[in-house]
This record gives C-alpha cells, structure tokens and sequence, in this order.
C-alpha cells in the first residue's frame, strides 16, 4: 500500500482516485473546486484539499518527500508542470505529470518526472504503475535497459526449441503465441511455422 498524492480532481484524477482506492492505497487529493472537493469527501475515503496545486505552502504541508507517487493531473499544463517539478526537488519518490506536448514532456523528464500524454486510459495506465510498478519500470527501455519485441518465427528459428534460443544471451523468449493463444515457453518447445515470438532483448 502506497502514499499517494492526487493534484486535480477532474475526470483524470477522479477516475484514476477510484482506481487506486479499490487497491486500498493512501490517497490525498487537492483540487481548488469547492464543488468537487465536497462530493469526493462525500464518495471517496481518501484525504481532501481544497487548493492551490502550485501553493508552496500547500505543497510543503504535504510532506512530499515522504509521497511514494505524484500525480499532477489537472486541468492545467502549467499548473501540472511547475507542481511536478516542485515536488520533485522536494523529494518526492516518484512524480508522474499530464501533459499534452511532447516539447513539456521532454523537458520534465530531464527534471525526472515522467510524463503522460494520452488521454485514452490514462488513469487507469497511471494506476497500474502504482500496483505494478517493477513490470512498468520493466516495460520502460530507457529505465530498464531492455525492451520487449515481436518476431515471427522464421527460416533462422524454425524447428529451434527455447533453450536453443536462450542460449542467446542477449535474448530471451518471454511468450509464444500461436492460433490466438499464447503458449508458455518451455525450454522444450519447438518453434514452428505461423508462432509468433515476444522476446527480451538487453538494448
């Protein structure tokens, strides 16, 4: 169970407050609306703030550094940007924002705040990097040093078995998926004709 603090209560940050409350995580949420700060303190169990996410004073009453996730999802670009970079150099563990451009999103990762661009499934992506953090830092090349790819199987792999492959250092069979099932990749297995590979590679 994590600390988590939720900066914007729009469709964002209520979706994603939901989310992370169905896996029993400590949540506080600020949001300068009255209006919804009233109705999530009436639908939610999580700590509510009515604020400004870019109030220093506010922010430091937070005690960021002891915050395992921030999230800076209002409606703001602005507001998002200079609130992660706040709590960032304020120590927080890890601090995601919501932006939409790519020239913000480069810039806030070089302040080492990740960054979320779509807005499709967006809280439910950032409630899986809660819950599941080691396998999004594992999808992430640039933070694992590996990356997942897909390959058919062909002339140089058919009739091969995973061990054979494995035996590859830089690679690793992860899945095999065939007929629309995927199938365990046993060191047995032969690759065959029409398989489809999901491999780790180290970059």
């Amino acid at each position: 169970m994590g600390k988590v603090i939720i900066l914007g209560a729009g469709r964002v940050g209520t979706s994603l407050l939901k989310l992370l409350e169905e896996r029993k995580h400590k949540i506080t949420v600020v949001e300068e609306s009255k209006e919804l700060c009233d109705k999530l303190a009436e639908d939610s169990s999580a700590m509510v703030i009515r604020g400004d996410a870019t109030d220093p004073n506010l922010l430091d009453e937070l005690k960021l550094k002891d915050m395992d996730y921030v999230f800076a999802v209002t409606g703001s670009e602005e507001t998002n940007f200079l609130a992660s970079a706040y709590a960032k150099h304020a120590g927080a563990k890890r601090v995601i924002s919501r932006v939409t451009s790519a020239k913000h999103s480069k810039l806030l990762e070089r302040l080492g705040v990740e960054s979320v661009v779509s807005e499709f499934t967006l809280a439910a992506e950032l409630a899986n990097r809660v819950s599941s953090p080691i396998i999004h830092r594992l999808l992430n090349p640039l933070e694992s040093k590996i990356e997942l790819i897909e390959k058919e199987v062909d002339r140089w792999s058919k009739g091969k078995t995973v061990a054979e492959l494995d035996k590859d250092k830089n690679l690793t069979v992860a899945a095999l998926f065939k007929e629309n099932h995927f199938i365990i990749p046993n060191q047995d297995v032969v690759l065959e004709e029409g398989m489809k590979m999901v491999l780790i590679r180290k970059r």
